[in-house]
């Protein structure tokens, strides 16, 4: 029973429960959030992971996207994030549900820790008599009173829970649903916040292990800018944190009947002569550089493939600074704070994408921001005697709890005391630094962090980097909240119970003005343009004006109210319930489809899905922009998304494509990709035969009937004549009538230079079923008296198409296995992505992968019959495989090792 009444218990059944609740509607089973990127860009990759896995058969190469794309390497997918393993427990939609919620949960219930970490001290303790005793192996004196330490402790809770319901119902954090691995690693912010501070404030590996851990754990989820602003937040930690060493010199570390400690252990820089401010930064940057080293070494299985993909991916050499700030924090939506949606922007797809303002709602209401702005303009407490100035007795006598209780507060208000400015000049600091990044575009500065702070060329949308004011916010609206007690505890202050009362007034005498005069107001309004279309309609900004009054009307009230009491139980329970509700305006705002209607084939992936031969698809750039409208009879929102037929969807089905949804994408893919899409007509290339295409999906109609057959047309319920409709935006699947196979044979090679080779290609005098390309010669096709005088001038060698026949025997994500007959020396060409890691072997001899055609590969091969089988190795893996297991192998060692000594 005295568990079940543990104050961090009660605190975290809140979380879970009002977590639970606020996603009711999708937890009964049957849906799927799909918002945004969910639907096209996380569901599929997952669904292909997860599947593969359950059948065996690892991921590192994904066949089906791109011609052939690394997979594993992309940490977005987060195949080794640690609670994705509920995909393995529970159905998959079930599953992808349950782990968004969960991460709400776990967003609470860490911010909720991290506060309480603030305040209350860990090691504390009962024994029977309800005393305070003192830990005999640490010299902790631990405060057992239990009317005391409930008080204490519930006050702190309190305080804790605040933070943790306003982060985990932030409007930010639901909108990062959307960009799932956003989410996954904002989550563990807190967390790593405070153990890092416990590494500093207490030097030791154990909580620079635990850091680094869960900067890991962080990183897996697929979150990298997120892992990155982490970084840079505990460097503002380092600068900013308490002094090192007051876990030992606070009273609370050491036994008050006994001397003080007076002899801490050094810093490891004083043997260096380094004196002050100077050698506490460096000690603490030792340790942060501990952290990054374990880190490092810990993910290096994810890290590692990474950097490779990194550097040969659209990224590597860094994007443009106009596709670097899409969807900065403007200015004016500040007020979306207070609003929700307060321009409309989800009433015109247009409008949302000319603003980019990325985020869907950011809505906290006001009380966060007063309990915050309590904490940062409240001062300081009063500093309390040290030892020896008024405290020279020790009040641990069983006959005196009180003084114990007493005692024991005024030291934690004393050791508050020192570290309390530090703590407003972090917070004040990391709030400042999320804006000044946040604001992308609309900072002046921000062109350098551009082009000077190494990876900022690469990360797109400044606005996420918001999670750290969000986060900041939570916490010190909670620490404020426990200044407001203080406050009523001492009965000091009084002119704040006066102005709590006249705020609440005015929030209610506004809200009565807005109800009384709301036809006055709303023609007042729209006189001066605040209306649609460029703000949200008025009549739904003035119902959020009104909501946000009677709230801040309430909160001003309980806040009196509690003032008045000192606090009491029920005052902090309504206090939490008001906030709760107001939170709760987020509650449905975001979009669920029915799991049935997700994963249902359209038609047109029905017909392709019969065929069982080897061949892609492309869907033509116009057909999966989203600016295109398409013609469909009474379509949902999820048909129109359907019939798009965006190419990560032919995933779910294991259909190869030509093309995916990727933000790493490999550059050359990337360069050919545009090049088709770019030509005039589908037809201006030898492309589209290169990639081996055997169905197109159009909405534009191809007139071209001698090579492609239109085979069908979803024109069900529509008006009109047929001619017409073919015209119009209908959805469209051809057939290529002769489809170039994925893998063929050829005697003629040209070297090349890349560029010449990509210019070469998209000229119609490419024929690739006559010709490969390649940028270096393979010696066992060179004649020994031919001579290269000049690259990209070469003459063929051979006659032309390569005799001999080539049939896939069998393909899985890693592997694929064909048999080659061919009467003569030959280059067995393939269409599939060229990429470091792959290996080939002919029957059981090792051969030479050659990069053809820009982006592909091609084999040599002598006459007769092989067993050609290509397998996926990444010496990139298997290397930051070794370095995490043997990492990971330290650190239990270290943990069994320390546990060991503690209990012996």
């Amino acid at each position: 029973m005295k568990w079940v009444r543990s104050t961090d218990l009660l605190a975290g059944l809140t979380l879970f429960f009002t977590s639970l609740i606020f996603f009711y509607d999708i937890l009964g089973g049957g849906y799927l959030f799909t918002e945004r990127d969910l639907g096209p860009y996380f569901i599929p990759p997952r669904f292909f992971w997860v599947e593969s896995i359950k059948h065996g058969n690892f991921p590192l190469w994904n066949p089906y996207q791109f011609s052939g794309h690394p997979f594993f390497a992309n940490p977005q997918y987060a195949i080794l994030y640690p609670l994705n393993g509920l995909f393995f427990l529970l159905p998959f939609d079930v599953a992808f549900n349950a782990i968004i919620t969960l991460h709400f949960f776990l967003s609470g219930l860490f911010t909720y820790l991290f506060v309480r970490d603030l305040k209350v001290n860990p090691s504390t303790s009962q024994n029977k008599e309800g005393l305070l005793r003192v830990d005999p192996k640490r010299h902790i004196p631990a405060l057992t009173s239990n009317t005391g330490v409930g008080a204490v402790e519930r006050v702190n809770s309190t305080g804790a829970l605040i933070s943790g319901l306003i982060f985990m119902l932030s409007g930010y954090l639901l909108s990062v649903h959307s960009l799932l691995t956003i989410l996954l690693s904002v989550v563990w912010t807190p967390l790593i916040m405070m153990f890092f501070r416990r590494a500093l404030i207490c030097p030791g590996f154990k909580n620079e292990i635990l850091t680094a851990i869960f900067i890991t754990i962080s990183f897996l989820g697929g979150g990298i800018e997120i892992v990155y602003g982490n970084f840079f937040v505990l460097l503002f930690m380092v600068i900013f944190s308490k002094k090192m060493g007051d876990c030992r010199e606070s009273p609370l570390y050491s036994n008050p009947c006994s001397p003080t400690f007076t002899n801490p252990p050094k810093p490891p820089f004083a043997k260096c002569g380094i004196k002050g401010g100077l050698r506490v930064i460096l000690t603490r940057l030792r340790s942060l550089l501990i952290i990054f080293t374990i880190f490092l070494f810990l993910s290096a299985i994810q890290i590692i493939p990474f950097i490779e993909l990194w550097m040969h991916s659209i990224r590597g050499g860094g994007i443009s600074y106009q596709e670097a700030t899409i969807w900065s924090f403007a200015p004016k939506d500040i007020l979306l704070f207070f609003l929700p949606d307060a321009y409309g922007y989800f009433l015109d797809m247009k409008k949302y994408w000319v603003t980019q303002c990325w985020l869907k709602t950011l809505y906290t209401g006001g009380f966060p921001f007063i309990l915050s702005l309590i904490f940062f303009l409240a001062p300081h407490p009063s500093p309390l005697p040290q030892r020896g100035e008024g405290i020279k007795e020790c009040p641990l006598s069983p006959s005196g709890p009180s003084s114990a209780v007493a005692l024991l507060r005024r030291m934690e208000e004393r050791d508050g005391v020192r570290g309390f400015g530090k703590e407003r000049k972090l917070f004040f600091g990391l709030i400042l630094f999320s804006l000044f990044l946040s604001l992308g575009q609309y900072n002046p500065l921000y062109p350098f962090i551009f082009k000077y702070v190494p990876f900022f060329n690469g990360i797109r949308y400044p606005v996420k980097f918001l999670y750290i004011f969000i986060l900041v916010l939570s916490i010190t609206a909670g620490l404020g909240f426990q200044r407001l007690i203080e406050f009523s505890k001492e009965g000091r202050r009084m002119i704040l119970k006066n102005v709590l009362i006249v705020f609440s007034l005015v929030s209610g005498l506004l809200l009565l003005f807005f109800i009384l005069g709301h036809q006055e107001v709303e023609r007042f309004l729209k006189v001066r343009g605040v209306d649609f279309p460029d703000f949200n309609h008025l009549s739904v900004n003035l119902y959020h004006i009104k909501r946000f009054l009677f709230y801040l009307t309430i909160i001003f009230l309980l806040l009196r109210v509690g003032h008045e009491v000192k606090w009491k139980g029920w005052a902090d329970v309504l206090l939490i319930f008001f906030l709760t509700a107001d939170l709760f305006g987020n509650m449905g705002f975001y979009g669920k489809e029915r799991t049935v209607d997700y994963f249902q084939k359209t038609k047109i992936m029905e017909k392709i899905s019969s065929d069982q031969g080897d061949f892609r698809i492309f869907s033509t750039g116009k057909t999966i922009s989203l600016n295109t409208p398409v013609i469909i009879a009474e379509a949902s929102p999820l048909d129109v998304f359907k019939e798009k037929h965006l190419p990560s969807m032919t995933l779910l089905y294991q259909l190869h494509n030509i093309w995916g949804l990727d933000v790493i994408r490999m550059r050359r893919i990337d360069d050919l990709y545009h090049a088709l899409t770019g030509a005039p007509s589908i037809s201006a290339t030898r492309l589209i035969d290169l990639y081996g295409v055997k169905y197109v999906i159009s909405i534009t109609p191809i007139e071209e009937a001698s090579r492609f057959e239109l085979i069908y047309s979803r024109m069900e319920g529509l008006p009109g004549e047929k001619e017409d409709l073919l015209k119009g935006n209908t959805v469209k699947l051809y057939r290529n009538r002769n489809p170039f196979p994925r893998a063929w044979l050829v005697k003629d090679f040209k070297v090349m230079d890349p560029r010449t080779i990509l210019s070469r290609m998209i000229s119609m005098e490419f024929s690739p079923d006559k010709e490969v390309l390649l940028e270096e010669s393979p010696p066992s096709l060179t004649a020994p008296s031919l001579k290269l005088r000049s690259v990209g001038d070469l003459p063929l060698k051979g006659g032309g198409k390569g005799g001999g026949k080539v049939e896939v025997i069998s393909e899985s994500n890693n592997r694929l296995q064909l048999r080659v007959k061919t009467t003569e020396e030959a280059l067995l060409v393939l269409s599939d992505t060229y990429y470091l890691g792959w290996k080939v072997f002919v029957g059981r001899s090792p051969k030479k992968i050659y990069r053809a055609n820009y982006a592909f590969r091609a084999v040599p091969l002598t006459a007769g019959t092989h067993q050609v089988e290509f397998v996926f190795e990444p010496i990139s893996f298997k290397i930051g495989m070794l370095i995490s297991l043997f990492t990971l192998a330290g650190i239990v060692v270290y943990f069994v090792r320390r546990k060991w000594r503690v209990v012996s």
